[in-house]
């Protein structure tokens, strides 16, 4: 199963006829480019989220493939994942998705410098971007750009229960080809209560959150 903690970026570009994706003679991107900085007057705001090692997140994909992520390791740059099935994947502490080691700690697939899914503190309608190099096995480097807004705080209800949960659209590009490709869009559904995403829609699948066992109080 996928990991749906700390999801690898997958592409899927359509484009009729259109040539092979850019490949990036760079090692790694800019990491974060752009970002809102000043809160509006009045605007709620939601700090970073603190995993503990024992943390663990139990989803489900589709209704029916589960998996369980355990937080391994703390350190002052990023979490270890467990998957359960080998890979160990890595989030910065900003919860920003680094990519997957393997179990002897040698990188498999990096997303360099990170994948920024999340710049703190959030708020509805705060945006932001970044670049990152997409460096799969046996794969040709990809630059990619990912645009981020809060569009909204939803009431939801997934089969851990009902949380409210801001509303993240991700907008995924490829850098240097953006007229050749259609873009990628992922909805994202975090919910502050439990310091993790509850609900993903992963192109024509739904992933959920089943339980959170937390080693402390969020």
């Amino acid at each position: 199963m996928r990991c749906v903690v700390v999801v690898v970026v997958a592409l899927s570009l359509f484009a009729c006829s259109a040539p092979p994706p850019p490949q990036s003679s760079a090692a790694t991107g800019r990491g974060v480019i752009a970002f809102d900085a000043e809160v509006p007057t009045g605007a709620k705001t939601w700090p970073r989220p603190e995993w503990n090692v024992g943390d663990a997140f139990t989803m489900v994909r589709g209704e029916h493939v589960r998996g369980t992520f355990r937080v391994l390791e703390v350190t002052p740059e990023h979490y270890a994942i467990d998957t359960g099935a080998g890979p160990v994947l890595r989030r910065t502490r900003d919860l920003g998705n680094l990519g997957q080691w393997s179990a002897a700690n040698a990188p498999e697939h990096l997303l360099a410098p990170v994948d920024a899914r999340y710049h703190w503190p959030l708020w509805v309608g705060k945006r932001w971007s970044c670049e990152f190099v997409d460096r799969g096995p046996g794969a040709p480097p990809v630059p990619l750009r990912a645009d981020y807004v809060v569009e909204d705080l939803d009431t939801i209800t997934v089969p851990a229960g009902t949380f409210e949960a801001l509303r993240i659209v991700r907008t995924l590009r490829l850098v240097g080809a953006e007229a050749r490709y259609l873009p990628q869009t992922k909805m994202t559904w975090y919910a502050p209560a439990v310091g993790i995403e509850i609900r993903q829609l992963d192109g024509d699948s739904l992933v959920e959150l089943v339980e959170a066992k937390t080693a402390s109080p969020r």
